[in-house]
């Protein structure tokens, strides 16, 4: 009788996996095609490029609210609901950013890329609830399966972009409401997806070597002394700082050399298959050889990527497309590896208690990122941001080292 509860407990696991997969993909596919026509809305609202990237800081400052308040809200209510309630908001910031087309108003573009960013961060929220289903030894394999999903949200996603043109076209409307059309009714089927599938509460499927009772209010000030907690929120904030710092401004350098968008694609897409094609060898070696020298090596690919970039001073393609793909796949190794090691040795009150603090600040870091790249392209060169990328990948080996130092010495 055991052995059917145990399997009927991992059945449940996989299913909820893979749900959560499945609506990651969804919802990926659905944010890229909007958010890649939402810079070409507000600059055609404004009639300046310097608004063209709002969309995307204001849908990030609404992931990083998300991250904190649907934490707390699946700590008192369940993850299910939860999740699909944040989808289902991001849904109504799509219909309102769709609105804003009608309207001519940017105001309305930006209240809604709030809301598609404060239920988006579900995506993100995703992989804790799949690594809290698993084991320790199995956490990187779980996460890396929800990232992997992004795969298929950048393949799909750019080439649905025109069909959904094309289509409000032929209804009469505008071309750019076809993608923000798109996205609203992409997160919809993620919601009924969720809705439908996601059974029972990830929630209770949630692995906890404890007797105590799940709590509602952790002590996060007593959680970052650990050392793992720092070393995890290091590498995610760094990782995600670094390579949103000179992805953000590799379009702008190549259309400066005279490249056109057919190169910027090539480029891009090769760096967005370093993010997310390889998410399951992560995955496997961060569970097989530990999350430590997994984020060591992200971390030296984040260096050796920022150098490859600073060569291509010309945006020289042969050095560019490679060293962008080894960005992506250095955040990749240091974004599986950081989520791992963030909760390594934590029973699931405490895990529960980091995962929004940890969100909102991959969330915020990556907004900085894009903002002071610009400034500093502006002011210096793409070179120097570079150089400057390459300096603060050295920040989470640095961290590692200190951790490893402090273990030796407590063993003397």
């Amino acid at each position: 009788m055991q052995i059917k509860t145990d399997d009927a407990l991992e059945s449940a696991r996989v299913r909820s996996i893979w749900t959560m997969f499945g609506g990651n993909a969804m919802v990926s596919i659905a944010y890229i095609a909007g958010i890649t026509v939402a810079s070409l809305i507000a600059r055609d609202l404004t009639g300046e490029d310097t608004f063209a990237g709002f969309p995307g800081s204001i849908g990030t400052l609404g992931a990083a609210l998300g991250a904190t308040v649907l934490t707390r809200l699946s700590k008192s209510r369940g993850r299910r609901m939860t999740f699909i309630g944040g989808y289902l908001v991001a849904a109504a910031g799509g219909v309102i950013a769709a609105f804003s087309i009608i309207i001519q108003s940017l105001v309305t573009l930006m209240a809604g890329f709030l809301l598609v960013g404060f239920g988006r961060s579900v995506s993100q929220l995703a992989r804790f609830a799949a690594a809290d289903m698993r084991s320790e030894e199995r956490r990187g394999r779980a996460i890396s399966t929800i990232v992997w999903a992004g795969t298929i949200g950048a393949v799909v996603g750019p080439r649905l972009i025109s069909p959904a043109g094309e289509f409000a076209v032929s209804r009469g409307q505008e071309a750019l409401l076809g993608p923000m059309v798109l996205m609203a009714a992409g997160l919809v089927l993620a919601a009924l997806g969720f809705w439908i599938w996601l059974r029972p509460d990830p929630m209770s499927l949630a692995i906890d070597t404890s007797d105590q009772p799940v709590v509602e209010k952790t002590k996060l000030s007593l959680l970052l002394r650990h050392d793992t907690v720092w070393l995890g929120l290091t590498g995610l904030v760094v990782s995600q700082f670094v390579m949103v710092f000179i992805m953000t401004m590799t379009p702008i350098h190549l259309d400066g050399n005279g490249y056109d968008l057919n190169d910027v694609g090539w480029v891009m897409t090769a760096h967005t298959a370093g993010m997310f094609a390889f998410a399951p060898l992560t995955g496997w070696l961060v569970d097989r050889m530990g999350s430590r020298w997994v984020l060591a090596a992200g971390s030296l690919m984040l260096i050796g990527a920022s150098f490859m970039a600073a060569r291509a001073l010309n945006a020289e393609l042969p050095v560019l497309l490679p060293g962008l793909f080894l960005l992506g796949l250095g955040w990749n190794f240091g974004y599986v590896s950081s989520s791992t090691v963030l909760q390594s040795g934590l029973e699931l009150q405490d895990r529960l208690g980091l995962q929004g603090l940890a969100d909102s600040s991959t969330w915020i870091s990556g907004g900085l990122g894009a903002l002071l790249s610009g400034v500093i392209v502006h002011t210096t060169s793409f070179a120097t941001l570079s150089l400057a990328g390459a300096a603060l990948a050295l920040i989470p080996l640095a961290a590692l080292l200190m951790l490893i130092r402090r273990r030796e010495r407590a063993a003397v």
